[in-house]
């Protein structure tokens, strides 16, 4: 055989190995790429979540300052029949845009120790039941790492 024949195969051989090498090559590119993206994404849902909680807190509570204290016998009252049922009514509609198996899961904590009121808005149990599944990746872990549940705070002195 001529040195130009061995060329030739050894030219075949190469290219139909760097067709594989390059399979190869994007499937590890490809994976690592993914859960970047996914992380990206799943991250800006939970932080858009965090914020949406955060505001319909601090709604809930400016809307308690409507409530006209002068109208309710006693301080009890003014809680019980004014400020909570305000409170609750603002951040149900500031959270309206959730679908319904997420809002089952989102509490509102009303308490007004002395004339401060505090309004935390929680979405209970967030890891075992997330908007976007969480995945676990081999020598990654789980993506994205969450607590356990996802809180929105706000007071304000009434």
């Amino acid at each position: 055989m001529s040195f130009s024949g061995t060329l030739k195969k050894w030219r075949g051989c190469s290219r139909k190995m760097e067709r594989g090498a390059v399979a190869i090559e994007f499937a590890l590119i490809f994976i690592v790429f993914f859960a970047l993206f996914y992380a990206i994404v799943s991250y800006a849902i939970v932080m858009m979540l965090q914020s949406a909680f955060m505001h319909a807190a601090e709604e809930g509570a400016r809307a308690a300052i409507a409530v006209d204290r002068l109208a309710y016998s006693s301080s009890a009252a003014y809680f019980n029949e004014g400020v909570d049922p305000q409170v609750r009514t603002t951040v149900d509609a500031a959270l309206d845009w959730l679908p319904a198996g997420a809002k089952s899961k989102i509490s509102v904590e009303v308490e007004m120790p002395a004339n401060m009121l505090s309004v935390r808005v929680v979405y209970e149990g967030y890891t075992s039941d997330p908007l976007v599944p969480i995945l676990t990746l081999p020598f990654v872990g789980q993506v994205p790492r969450l607590p356990d549940d996802l809180a929105g705070n706000a007071r304000i002195n009434l």
